[in-house]
């Protein structure tokens, strides 16, 4: 059964939003934004059954048994649209959002108000965001569109402007092992230090194969700015993993690196097995290389779901990183 309630840390926006039901003061359009791994789609899906339920929990919860609730879960709610990124596609394109403001348009089929779900909101293309404008501003009925970002900079400040903005934050620590502990995740601490905080990304973590693959490509990385390794073997152990997962792999080791050279304690790194290594290799490098590198692969970063050769994406990759290694920086 599908959980109905928000994750832990995620309580005071949930407060929040149900206290603004309450005084019939939900606004039609909401932005949840925050880093990727908080599970901001999680709580949209919370919220919006509790909006449709027809007997909420003292909290506002959905109670998942009435109606509504049981078509909501079996996806077959009239009053409920959800639009996401089409498999095959890099972005969400605006046919996908003048067929929502088509559904938007529609007479409701039930007593209660329609409801829609748009994530991830920052990866609409400029056609697709200026055709939900108008939307936004003026829904018809009575109509709640909530809309889920990672970035907020990617999304228009048209977009913005006309919504609530609903910021969530990593959790604490401890909450996060709990969280953790309770859904039968092992080598926590190193989870979240991978995860740079997020529980649910951490979560996802939580495979033998993968945080294996994981320290081979990192200890791979260093060990290539050393020739301990050659360039054919690094590509060969990345070549398999999967793009934003490697380049978050990536921004992980350099975030690492920009903490050897500030000297910062064994306990702040996200690699904590390889720290003598981290701080090895930090003394061969030029520190200015390694911001160049981090700025070029945020770059990268922005466009890792590109339609671009895969082949080319990792070879460009790989060239940034072993602009680190030194006597091969470029002129």
């Amino acid at each position: 059964m599908a959980e109905l309630t928000p994750y832990p840390w995620q309580s005071s926006q949930w407060q929040r939003l149900q206290q603004q039901r309450e005084r019939d003061l939900l606004p039609h359009a909401l932005l949840l934004y925050g880093q990727p791994g908080l599970g901001l789609d999680h709580f949209a899906h919370c919220l919006i059954q509790s909006l449709l339920c027809e007997a909420p929990t003292a909290d506002g919860a959905a109670c998942g048994d009435c109606p509504a609730c049981r078509q909501f879960m079996q996806g077959v709610y009239p009053d409920y649209c959800e639009v996401g990124m089409a498999e095959d596609k890099s972005a969400i394109l605006v046919d996908q959002i003048r067929a929502l403001n088509e559904f938007i348009g529609l007479t409701q089929s039930s007593r209660g108000r329609k409801l829609v779900l748009l994530s991830p909101a920052d990866r609409m293309n400029v056609n697709a965001a200026n055709s939900l404008l108008k939307t936004l501003e003026e829904p018809s009925g009575d109509t709640v569109i909530v809309l889920v970002a990672h970035s907020l900079s990617r999304l228009p400040a048209t977009i913005r402007s006309r919504c609530q903005l609903v910021k969530f934050g990593k959790p604490g620590r401890e909450v996060a092992r709990q969280w953790l502990a309770q859904r039968g995740c092992e080598q926590i601490d190193h989870l979240l230090h991978l995860a740079n905080g997020a529980p649910c990304l951490a979560e996802q973590m939580n495979d033998p194969a993968l945080l294996d693959s994981y320290q081979q490509v990192v200890t791979a990385l260093l060990e290539a700015l050393e020739s301990r390794r050659t360039v054919p073997e690094l590509r060969k152990l990345a070549a398999g993993v999967e793009r934003g997962r490697l380049v978050g792999w990536i921004q992980s080791v350099l975030r690492d690196l920009q903490r050897a050279f500030h000297g910062l304690p064994d306990a702040s790194f996200e690699n904590s097995t390889r720290v003598p290594l981290l701080r090895r290799i930090a003394g061969l490098l030029d520190s200015k290389a390694v911001f160049e590198v981090s700025d070029r692969l945020l770059k990268t970063a922005a466009t890792v779901d590109h339609p671009l050769n895969a082949d080319l994406f990792l070879d460009d990759l790989i060239q940034n990183w072993m602009q680190l290694a030194p006597g091969r920086r470029s002129a």
